[in-house]
């Protein structure tokens, strides 16, 4: 595990405490995983995909790159994604798994991300709910998004490099620059140390992503989905569906089924919708 030393003149004001944060990882499956903190890079997801290239394979070989500025970060759809007032960290993670069977993860990392933040706190956790695919939020507004990139490694194996960014506290610059509020870690629970909740933080996630992983190798997403579905931030609520401004479908959202498809009630009966470059909105947005 290393960190950095120097700061820029834009970090944040909170830190990763890497002993801390080797105290709070356990015992458990993300106890061994390698952990790196830079001060800047470019993209943590770029460094991490570049690195599973040249990667021997590895079933367990998980490492986790975290920066505390990301000047080239992207996020669903090409979007830039550059804010530093929160946590922006890459997992690489080995699945031995072939592609088809990779249906779901995006979900599943993002209910393991939930779960983690109501470790940390009970009252933040209650306030989190899961908007499909692959984004947390608190009243409507966003908190967390999800990106995952794939690696091919040979039949059976790929390397899933998963994305994560995690507001700590609202920006007010974020949320100029995207037109919307966004929600914080901060706001939500009980109270918030930035010199110590980050790690815990970030300790509660790879401790839950380690967990996910295990049970996702053996069954896949299918066994997640009622826990998906029971903090689906939209669940039972009427939304569009829409591509490039288009809407592609609209109905009641009914959860997800356990290949991860969002189920949407329409007039013309329960569709399964794949995520694909479809995003999705309430009614009255």
């Amino acid at each position: 595990m290393s960190e950095a030393p120097d700061r820029s003149p834009s970090a944040p004001d909170w830190r990763i405490d890497a002993d801390f944060l080797h105290l709070e990882l356990g015992a458990g499956a993300a106890h061994a995983w390698a952990v790196e903190v830079v001060e800047e890079t470019g993209s943590t997801n770029a460094d991490l995909t570049q690195a599973c290239r040249a990667a021997p394979w590895s079933d367990d070989a998980c490492s986790v790159r975290v920066a505390y500025r990301q000047t080239a970060g992207r996020g669903r759809h090409g979007r830039p994604w550059r804010g530093q007032a929160g946590l922006t960290f890459s997992v690489a993670m080995p699945l031995a798994l072939s592609p088809a069977r990779l249906s779901g993860l995006s979900l599943a990392v993002g209910l393991a991300l939930a779960e983690a933040l109501e470790d940390v706190d009970p009252a933040l956790g209650a306030r989190v709910g899961l908007k499909w695919p692959n984004d947390l939020q608190i009243d409507g507004r966003k908190l967390s998004g999800i990106l995952i990139e794939s690696v091919p490694a040979g039949p059976e194996r790929v390397w899933a490099v998963i994305g994560i960014g995690l507001n700590l506290v609202r920006d007010p610059a974020m949320e100029a620059a995207l037109g919307r509020d966004l929600a914080g870690v901060a706001e939500a629970m009980t109270t918030f140390d930035p010199q110590r909740d980050p790690t815990r933080i970030l300790a509660a996630i790879a401790n839950r992503l380690a967990r996910m992983r295990e049970a996702f190798l053996v069954d896949g997403f299918a066994p997640m989905a009622a826990r998906w579905s029971a903090r689906d931030a939209f669940r039972d609520e009427p939304v569009r569906l829409l591509h490039d401004g288009v809407v592609q479908a609209e109905g009641l959202a009914r959860g997800v089924d356990g290949e991860g498809y969002l189920l949407l009630h329409t007039p013309e009966g329960l569709q399964r919708i794949a995520s694909g470059e479809v995003s999705l909105r309430g009614a009255g947005a």
